[in-house]
C-alpha cells in the first residue's frame, strides 16, 4: 500500500469521523449509542479493508513470483495499530472541539 493511498484513507476517514462526532448530539443516550456504533463500524470497515488489501497483495505475490513465500501480516498489523492510534487522536480532537463549541455557546447564552 503506497503512501498516497494511506493519506487518502486518512483524509476521508478524518472527515467522516469528525462529521459524525459533530453532527449527532450526545445528550440523548440512544443517539450516543448510535454515534458510537457508527464510528465503530467505520473503524472496522476501514481496518478490514487494510487487512484484506495486504493479504490480497501477499497472495498475489506468492502465487505469481516463483520466489519463496512472503508474509505481510506484520505490516498489516502495524498499519492497523497506527490506524487505531490515529482513531484515538481523532476521538480526543472531536471531544475537545465539541466541548469547546459547547462552552462557547454556554458563554453566549449566559450573558
Amino acid at each position: 500500500m503506497g503512501i498516497s493511498e494511506i493519506i487518502f484513507f486518512m483524509i476521508i476517514y478524518s472527515g467522516l469521523f469528525l462529521f459524525i462526532i459533530q453532527i449527532i448530539p450526545s445528550n440523548n443516550r440512544v443517539l450516543f449509542y448510535v454515534k458510537s456504533a457508527t464510528l465503530l463500524l467505520l473503524y472496522l470497515l476501514i481496518s478490514s479493508t487494510f487487512w484484506f488489501r495486504y493479504k490480497v497483495e501477499e497472495l498475489h505475490i506468492n502465487e505469481h513470483s516463483g520466489y519463496e513465500p512472503i508474509s505481510y501480516t506484520g505490516e498489516a498489523i502495524l498499519m492497523i495499530g497506527f490506524f487505531g492510534i490515529y482513531t484515538i487522536i481523532l476521538l480526543t480532537l472531536g471531544y475537545l472541539l465539541k466541548r469547546k463549541k459547547h462552552s462557547y455557546f454556554l458563554s453566549i447564552f449566559s450573558r
